[in-house]
């Protein structure tokens, strides 16, 4: 028992060294300033591409969904830029031009591209270099605002397929734990497919699947800690009456720092265990 816990131990240390040794703290840092110039933007990308198919207003239903992971102040912050986008002209919304999507895409991009970067100094990989960093940022952009698109669907037209069936009493309780689980899915899919795809290693073993332990594990820290942040600003931590207006900006800059520092935690998991797995591999081939 003794034995079990100080491996435990000396995994999470071993873990913690590793991400210093990286400076992820700091390229989480990056990657939080990047998320606060890209969300904006993703916002806009996405309730467009939602309004060619359908009400942007099914949106606003669906973010209240997101108040119990961001802090108030910052969650004011992004209902109030969600109310705008949809609030704005129907025609905009599902006719928005070519020109104005690639633009809020391209700026998307920029905070994917640093995640990016983050993840290629987890694997110890060469970043990707010219057109191919940027095609390659794009194209993860482009997949992750699909998959949201996806999620966003299910989570709409689920509960709606729900309502025709005879549930009673449970049918209220059953929407509300379809949504989870479908948020919770959609997370976890978009995490392994920024693991997957997002890193530029050509080692074999290094390769991630869809759903891996960095990509739970990261998932429970997230909300945990998302949560107690939450906790904190709101009983101790006033940011508004430190920074003034832009206290719900630094709230939000700060969460996206958490968000990004639990991501590359997550990664820094899988190559540690992917990197163990390989030597225990040798030693084995070894002793045969």
């Amino acid at each position: 028992m003794l034995h079990n816990a100080l491996s435990v131990y000396r995994f999470i240390s071993d873990l913690l060294n590793a991400m210093d040794a990286r400076n992820l703290s700091l390229i989480s840092a990056g990657v939080a300033f990047y998320a606060m110039l890209a969300i904006f933007p993703a916002l806009a990308a996405l309730i467009a591409l939602w309004g060619v198919f359908s009400d942007p207003a099914l949106i606003d239903d669906q973010v209240t969904l997101l108040r119990r992971f961001i802090p108030a102040d910052a969650f004011s912050l992004f209902e109030t830029q969600v109310h705008s986008l949809i609030n704005a002209n129907n025609s905009t919304l599902g006719y928005t031009t070519l020109i104005s999507l690639g633009a809020a895409l391209w700026s998307t991009r920029a905070g994917v591209s640093a995640l990016i970067r983050g993840l290629n100094a987890v694997y110890s990989a060469p970043h990707r270099t010219g057109v191919r960093r940027a095609f390659a940022a794009l194209l993860l952009t482009l997949c992750l605002i699909a998959m949201s698109l996806v999620a966003l669907a299910g989570i709409v037209v689920f509960p709606l397929a729900l309502a025709l069936l005879p549930l009673g009493d449970a049918t209220e309780n059953t929407f509300e734990a379809l949504r989870w689980v479908l948020v919770i899915t959609a997370v976890i899919l978009g995490l392994g497919l920024i693991y997957r795809f997002g890193p530029n290693h050509k080692t074999a073993h290094l390769k991630t699947n869809w759903i891996s332990p960095g990509a739970l594990v990261a998932l429970v820290i997230w909300g945990g800690a998302s949560w107690a942040f939450s906790l904190y600003l709101t009983n101790f931590g006033k940011y508004n009456e430190v920074y003034g207006s832009i206290g719900a900006v630094v709230a939000l800059l700060m969460w996206f720092y958490i968000s990004a520092w639990v991501v590359l935690l997550g990664a820094t998991l899988n190559c540690e265990l992917a990197r163990r797995h390989h030597i225990k591999g040798l030693q084995s081939a070894q002793a045969d």
